[in-house]
């Protein structure tokens, strides 16, 4: 757009040949030669700064108007366009016969200020306003380039091609003057940008390459190529394209030449011929190329041997490119190819893992490097991809959070932010995961025109971090948009089904149904309908609907009787059957059934567990035995083998085997993978055995007591600070209290009721027990200290008793220990005492009554 070098020597022959200058003071005329000579060399400062101080020592002069005109040029070819306008605007009025001049060149500083609109109207009020000027032609080609540049193509077009225009007489006229084939090019732009394909090749055709500038028949052989491409004409484009490189090697120009092969190879990837644009494009592989072309070439280059199964090639291609340019501008593009190419390769052949660490070499030798490039989010978001795969989480997390902070807006960003949600996922921060993964939704709802390929997978993200979070009305709003987006993604039925699945695990069943029938009514022949029907029975069965949910299972059986989750549905139609009453006979029926046919499955464990306990509570001690041994003989892996263990021992303690009970809790006291909780309880029941156990030493009746107390013992040291520690004391209590030792005892059951660690059950229990030993100890005494224990056994009792937070268990034992009590020492009433018990405890009743009949009668 700026002025021609011709122009401002011919203003300045007119000048210093008009004989103006003669007429001045010979002082005026040596100050304007000279600024008028520092102009002509390019000087442009001095010439500026010359300028100015003629126009202010001479201001009357006649060659003022054109000093400012000529600093005002000066100030332009320095970059300074707002001084510029400044000037032209003070001085127009004095402008006289440069009054055109003015304001070419204040259109001209517009231009380069930016200011387009305007300065197309300021060319266009020169072309209207001096109807004598040369400069008419030029102000309208560059009112139209103005225009160009805000994009407003149809008024580029309705100025050029105005028949009455100045513009059309002169190609009528002259069209072989350059200004005419620079206006026709941008009338060929602009029919282009408004989709008249066929106007733009008129316009084109219409220019003869012999007669224009070699730049303007390079735009016009390429804007041929364009208009073919944007047609539809590949065969037309390639033809056009032969011709565009043509151009470029008879110019010798490199950049012309690069920017016709990036051109030719984008024709021949639309033609499909990918090796041919893979070659191509290998050509821009040079130095020669610009910086960004040849940044294209690296990127297809990798790109499209991709698409070929050519990586190994095009890793040799831009090895060879790095080792013969070595300080290429486009070595980080170069790097970055190549780390993705062996990325691709891992991922073609995930065996290969040795292509991983080679991508994270060459995006390490990137960063060393260019660190700063504008490549480096892409680099980043690679580098997070070998991470994940490698399964190096919290690295990867930090990589895919550098790309979010380094790539620009754009599909990659969305999708690094996306991945970063991913792994705080994996990390278990559900709330980061989330956030993230909203951030993208919403990007991407503000971008209509982009819909990634993984859109679903984010949204089925979504939904598991709100399921995570026991965010239903979030992770409801995730299913919806994903039916509503991706109808036919395989993640929408699974989001459904997932989405239900959630909400039986957060206790609403009638919702869940809703959700799961929405997947059988879509998708009645989906895969995962047995799953959705599996888990409506399951919503039965929180509803405590046995029989519906039996009818549910024997539904699914009849429907899906080869499905592999045929197991599921046979265990829980057993489940819900044990609990259906009148059932559990058929249950255990349905259980045994189970473990016959599915010894392997996963809940084959449970189905013995359910038998086991069958027998348990039927006090059947001896089949539970048997079923608990089952488990842990049978599915020594399973989790429940231990606690089977455990069970074993206590239903040998049920059938009075107490020596068979130490056996089981002892051999899992001494099992170093016993899970500690369990080794605590076997410690416990050990204990208990014991204390039922009669000794094998008669010389020692009390042995087993004492060992018992060991046992207890032990559990006091490993656990002095916590409830088993207090427990443990009350149940050496009572190891004494049965040995005699009633000293031992009493502080055994004062370390539980002074324990802060002790709840109230325990307490209770103690304080009763302490009573008991009170009691025995008096029976060793007479008299007035018999009495006195006496009466404090009673308190023990009573302060139980009377304890409105006291557990009932033990509010009732202590009631039947104190009665007697009560009327032996003469303390009360025994009979308002039993009225008392009634009250409390009604179910008692017919005991507490004969317990009265036995009372003496009262004395008067």
């Amino acid at each position: 757009m700026a002025f021609r070098w011709r122009w401002v020597l011919i203003v300045s022959v007119l000048v210093l040949g008009g004989g103006r200058l003669f007429a001045a003071g010979a002082k005026e005329q040596q100050a304007y030669a000279a600024a008028v000579a520092a102009f002509q060399d390019e000087m442009w400062s001095r010439a500026e700064t010359a300028f100015d101080q003629f126009v202010k020592k001479y201001p009357e002069s006649t060659n003022a108007p054109e000093a400012v005109l000529l600093q005002a040029q000066a100030e332009f070819k320095q970059g300074k366009p707002a001084g510029a306008l400044v000037l032209l605007n003070e001085r127009k009025g004095n402008a006289g016969n440069l009054g055109d001049q003015y304001a070419y060149w204040t259109g001209e500083a517009q231009a380069q200020n930016r200011d387009f609109t305007n300065a197309a109207e300021t060319f266009a009020a020169l072309a209207r306003d001096f109807p004598l000027s040369p400069l008419r032609l030029r102000a309208v080609v560059e009112s139209a380039s103005a225009w160009s540049q805000t994009g407003d193509w149809p008024q580029v077009i309705s100025l050029l091609q105005d028949a009455a225009g100045i513009f059309q007489q002169a190609v009528r006229t002259d069209p072989a003057n350059e200004l005419v084939a620079r206006g026709q090019l941008l009338l060929a732009q602009a029919l282009f940008a408004q989709k008249d394909f066929a106007g733009e090749a008129t316009v084109l055709n219409r220019l003869n390459p012999q007669t224009l500038a070699p730049e303007q028949a390079w735009q016009q052989a390429y804007l041929l190529c364009q208009n073919k491409l944007a047609a539809g004409d590949l065969n037309a484009a390639f033809a056009a394209t032969t011709n565009l490189l043509q151009i470029a090697r008879q110019q010798n120009d490199a950049g012309k030449l690069a920017a016709g092969l990036t051109f030719q190879a984008e024709v021949l990837e639309k033609m499909n011929r990918t090796d041919e644009a893979l070659a191509v494009y290998r050509e821009n592989l040079t130095n020669n190329a610009p910086v960004e072309l040849q940044r294209q070439a690296v990127l297809k280059v990798a790109e499209l041997a991709i698409g070929l199964n050519q990586s190994t090639n095009a890793e040799q291609a831009l090895e060879n490119f790095l080792e013969q340019f070595p300080n290429s501008p486009a070595e980080d593009a170069a790097l970055l190819a190549l780390g993705e190419l062996h990325l691709k390769d891992y991922i073609a052949q995930p065996s290969a893992t040795n292509q991983l660490q080679t991508a994270l070499a060459r995006f390490d030798l990137f960063f060393d490097a260019y660190a700063n490039s504008p490549l480096a989010g892409k680099a980043y978001l690679d580098r997070g991809w070998c991470l994940w795969y490698l399964d190096q989480i919290p690295e990867s997390l930090q990589a895919f959070r550098a790309a979010t902070n380094r790539l620009p807006v754009s599909e990659d960003l969305a999708f690094a932010r996306f991945k970063l949600g991913d792994a705080l996922f994996r990390l278990n921060d559900y709330a980061g995961a989330l956030q993230n993964y909203r951030t993208v939704t919403d990007a991407l709802a503000g971008w209509p025109e982009v819909k990634p390929p993984w859109g679903d997978q984010l949204l089925y993200q979504s939904l598991r971090a709100g399921l995570e979070l026991r965010d239903m009305p979030g992770a409801s709003n995730a299913v919806e948009e994903l039916t509503r987006l991706y109808p036919d993604s395989e993640l929408t039925d699974r989001s459904l089904l997932l989405l239900g699945q959630g909400y039986i695990d957060h206790d609403e069943p009638e919702t869940a149904r809703d959700w799961l029938e929405k997947l059988i009514a879509r998708a009645p022949d989906s895969p995962l309908r047995p799953d959705a029907q599996l888990a409506i029975a399951r919503t039965h069965e929180q509803q405590a609907d046995w029989a519906g949910a039996v009818t549910d299972y024997d539904d699914w059986l009849a429907r899906f009787p080869t499905n592999d989750l045929r197991p599921n549905a046979e265990y829980y139609r057993a489940l819900a059957s044990s609990f259906q009453a009148g059932r559990e006979t058929n249950a255990f029926a349905l259980f045994n059934h189970f473990v016959v046919l599915h010894p392997t499955n996963t809940l084959a464990p449970l189905a013995q567990w359910w038998v086991a306990d069958h027998f348990y509570r039927a006090g059947e001690f001896v089949g539970a035995e048997t079923n608990y041994e089952r488990i842990y003989q049978d599915w020594p892996a399973s989790d429940l083998a231990y606690p089977a263990r455990l069970m074993a021992g206590r239903a040998a303690m049920g059938r009075l085997g107490y020596s068979d009970a130490k056996k089981y809790f002892t051999d899992l006291i001494n099992d170093t993978n016993c899970p500690p909780d369990l080794g605590v309880q076997a410690r416990f029941a050990c204990g208990a055995a014991l204390m039922h156990l009669e000794s094998s030493d008669t010389n020692n009746p009390m042995a087993n007591l004492q060992l018992a107390t060991n046992v207890f013992g032990q559990i006091c040291l490993s656990y002095p600070t916590n409830h088993l520690g207090a427990r443990a004391w009350g149940e050496i209590g009572d190891c004494d209290q049965q040995m005699g030792d009633y000293a031992s005892a009493t502080n055994a059951y004062a370390q539980v009721i002074n324990s802060p660690f002790a709840d109230d059950a325990l307490r209770n229990q103690a304080q009763v027990g302490l009573g008991i030993v009170l009691e025995k100890s008096a029976a060793q005494l007479t008299g007035t200290n018999q009495a006195a224990v006496l009466q404090l056994a009673l308190q023990n009792y009573a302060d139980v008793f009377y304890d409105v937070q006291a557990d009932s268990f033990w509010k009732k034992k202590a009631g039947l220990q104190a009665l007697p009590l009560v009327e032996a020492l003469g303390a009360g009433s025994p009979d308002k005492f039993i009225d008392t018990m009634e009250i409390l405890f009604p179910q008692a009743k017919d005991s507490l009554e004969k317990k009265r009949a036995a009372l003496p009668p009262a004395k008067n």
